[in-house]
């Protein structure tokens, strides 16, 4: 037998901004992580300019079907 909870909006909309703000946290420590990660800086560094050379290719010619 279901049973239903009301909940007030106000309520649910502390939890859509508290959800919000986790996910922004989330994003800024993932953001500083990279930033501070030398190996990752590398391989963009490298991948970065690899494109500026023109040795990159376009994906359907790297991608199998």
């Amino acid at each position: 037998m279901p049973q239903t909870v009301t909940i007030p909006v106000s309520v649910l909309k502390k939890l859509q901004t508290a959800a919000k703000a986790a996910v922004e946290a989330q994003d800024s420590l993932e953001d500083y992580l990279l930033s501070t990660d030398k190996r990752f800086l590398a391989r963009m560094r490298a991948a970065r300019a690899s494109h500026r050379s023109r040795q990159t290719r376009p994906l359907p010619f790297v991608k199998k079907p």
